[in-house]
């Protein structure tokens, strides 16, 4: 650069510096009131879908330890506490509980994962380096309370590949089952949908509904972390999906599986985590639960609906409860 300025090195396909250097949202900027207003269209019967996962869900064991490699239980009431003692007979109940903001379904900030890549000028989304997170935990950048402050509402489109995959029917695809781009656009050809920009799209693998019907045997065997590993196996996504996502510009991105990606992970730099949530910006929906959506979709072959989710939001942090639901 001719003012002697450094000129930021950033990843070979990134939204670094796309919606300016100090954004914090990624490509929920695409998510502008137009394209929101727009998604309002995919609003016809006033059905309602709670995509969320009860809080202790998934979580393997009598102490309900988290399928993911995590310190702290998944979700625990510490103490419930019963007020009797307020006059004229009112009765009131608070709880206090200790919970994983990433153990059931949840939002994952950009500074959730990262990835230190020489000759690139940072370690998170958009050039967030290690200095802008606290030794507590802290992010001063990219945090999720910037999601929570603007929302996640768009026109949703629900990619049911384990539907395509089964035939038709709703089984779940196997464990071990990996999504090419090859299957997801096979699938958007036969849901006949066309994404359009600000899509917020949606994998359904039936992963979560294999966890809720399983056994507490085949869950610890099968579905939870093995030695050498942070995530249970399951199938998802590639790291390739990050040019067509790009290309159509997808908002957020999300799956019924416990990372959007297919489990156990390929190297650092060729996963979905690090091409799509680190490189673009785009926001991961973890652990969604798609079952009754997804048979609402598949009975009237319409696979659009408006989605809405508002991360709680915790000053810093990196990630949040999903709080989302599905409007068709």
């Amino acid at each position: 650069m001719t003012d002697g300025s450094h000129e930021r090195k950033k990843p070979a396909l990134s939204n670094w510096g796309a919606f300016g250097d100090d954004d914090e949202i990624g490509t929920l900027n695409y998510l502008t009131a137009d394209v929101v207003a727009r998604a309002t269209g995919a609003v016809r019967t006033g059905e309602r879908f709670p995509l969320n996962l009860p809080m202790n869900v998934p979580s393997v064991g009598p102490e309900q330890m988290p399928v993911f490699k995590i310190d702290a239980p998944g979700f625990k009431r510490v103490s419930h506490r019963v007020n009797t003692t307020i006059p004229q007979g009112l009765v009131t109940n608070d709880d206090h509980v200790l919970m994983a903001t990433q153990g059931s379904s949840q939002w994952d900030a950009f500074v959730h994962a990262g990835f230190d890549e020489p000759e690139v000028d940072g370690v998170f989304y958009n050039g967030v380096t290690r200095a802008d997170v606290s030794s507590t935990g802290h992010a001063y950048r990219g945090g999720i309370d910037k999601i929570a402050q603007v929302g996640i509402v768009g026109r949703g489109v629900l990619l049911d590949i384990a539907r395509l995959v089964s035939g038709g029917g709703p089984e779940p695809l196997p464990l071990d089952y990996v999504i090419t781009v090859d299957d997801t656009i096979r699938c958007m050809r036969e849901e006949g949908v066309e994404i359009q920009p600000g899509d917020i799209v949606c994998f359904r693998t039936g992963w979560t509904e294999a966890f809720l019907e399983a056994d507490e045997s085949f869950r610890v065997e099968h579905m939870s972390v093995k030695s050498g590993h942070i995530h249970p196996q399951a199938p998802g996504i590639t790291g390739d999906h990050a040019t067509l996502a790009h290309e159509q510009r997808w908002s957020a991105v999300t799956a019924d599986n416990p990372g959007i990606e297919a489990m156990p992970m390929p190297a650092p730099q060729d996963t979905a985590h690090v091409r799509m949530l680190r490189n673009l910006g785009i926001p991961f929906g973890e652990l969604l639960h798609f079952s009754a959506l997804a048979e609402a979709c598949a009975r009237d072959r319409r696979w659009e609906f408006m989605f809405v989710a508002v991360p709680l939001w915790i000053p810093g942090g990196a990630g949040s409860p999903a709080n989302a639901i599905a409007i068709r």
